[in-house]
């Protein structure tokens, strides 16, 4: 009894009153809509079952190049990367996967990698756009293969940046059970928890160095960018939904079966950082393998975000890829064209 007293229940008190803290900064941080939030850059299009927050730049005319990011990251997350391929003439859609960024979310809370890739050919089908290059980062790069492998007709050529594409050779990919599966199935308690450790502001920098090789680059200024969507309402609650069902749901998409791989006839360019320590090289070499129309870049000296560690290389990478794609030249934008 006094072990219980002296450390069970203070140690209860303490997470009682951080969680508590937690779920009080959301109500006063978590204050806008997305439509209020949004940078004027963007807009939104019909998408599947939500509408997709996009941003668009360069020639409306060139071939359309579609980024879907990672995770935490929205479509402003590319903004040091965009310019080099507006400047070859391409045009440029940038989206928010549903619950990051300005997207809508789904009613539904399923976010799923199939309805994910559902929600990208949505938007390319609302856009009218032919002929789409899909390039996707790391956990973007499972829903823009999925999108590939369910419309290949509509996606010219993928692009995959060290990509999360969870590859097995078994009939399905189920997540966690047990309980810590039924204590964060709670959802009160698991927004306080991601209220508390995920999305507070203090911890973002630490977060994101995790994710790269070079730690120098995690900057305020760029952090910033990343927490742009902070203030989003039940922005951390819907991140806990997601969290959640990537964890404990259990689905068996097309992008995660090697077989389908194999089938996948499309132009495919993975790009890959050799420090990556988050989805090592040798799952790029294991998709690689699989591929019957790949090539492989490995670019040295950067880990899982290579398009902000360093963004020169990833920049002329990423432009050097596209270009092989193009099956016919790209006139740049004419004066007339805004």
């Amino acid at each position: 009894m006094r072990l219980l007293f002296r450390i069970i229940l203070p140690l209860l008190l303490m997470i009682l009153i951080i969680l508590s803290y937690g779920r009080l900064r959301l109500f006063w941080t978590e204050t806008q809509t997305v439509r209020d939030a949004a940078p004027v850059t963007g807009h939104w299009v019909k998408a599947h079952d939500v509408e997709l927050y996009v941003q668009e730049y360069g020639n409306p005319h060139g071939m359309p190049v579609v980024l879907v990011h990672g995770t935490g990251a929205w479509s402003g997350t590319w903004a040091n990367n965009i310019e080099p391929m507006t400047q070859a003439g391409f045009r440029v859609i940038a989206l928010d996967l549903p619950p990051f960024g300005y997207s809508e979310r789904p009613a539904s809370a399923n976010y799923s990698r199939h309805d994910q890739a559902q929600r990208i050919l949505g938007a390319v089908d609302t856009l009218g756009l032919k002929n789409v290059i899909l390039v996707g980062h790391s956990f973007g790069g499972g829903p823009a293969t999925e999108a590939a492998m369910l419309a290949s007709g509509q996606i010219q050529a993928l692009v995959l940046v060290d990509a999360a594409l969870g590859l097995t050779a078994t009939s399905a990919n189920c997540g966690t059970s047990g309980f810590l599966a039924t204590l964060l199935g709670i959802r009160p308690l698991r927004t306080a928890v991601m209220g508390t450790l995920i999305t507070e502001p203090v911890f973002s920098k630490m977060w994101l160095k995790k994710f790269v090789a070079r730690k120098e680059v995690v900057t305020d200024q760029r952090v910033a960018i990343y927490q742009q969507p902070f203030n989003v309402n039940h922005y951390t609650e819907d991140l806990g939904d997601w969290a959640y069902e990537f964890a404990t749901n259990c689905e068996n998409p097309l992008s995660t079966r090697e077989a389908e791989y194999k089938k996948l006839t499309m132009p495919v360019k993975l790009l890959w950082g050799n420090l990556d320590s988050i989805t090592p090289l040798q799952q790029a070499e294991q998709v690689y393998k699989l591929l019957p129309n790949a090539t492989l870049n490995v670019m040295q000296g950067v880990g899982h975000i290579p398009q902000i560690e360093d963004v020169a290389l990833f920049n002329a990478t990423l432009q050097a890829a596209l270009n092989s794609l193009v099956k016919h030249e790209i006139q740049p934008p004419s004066a007339g064209v805004n």
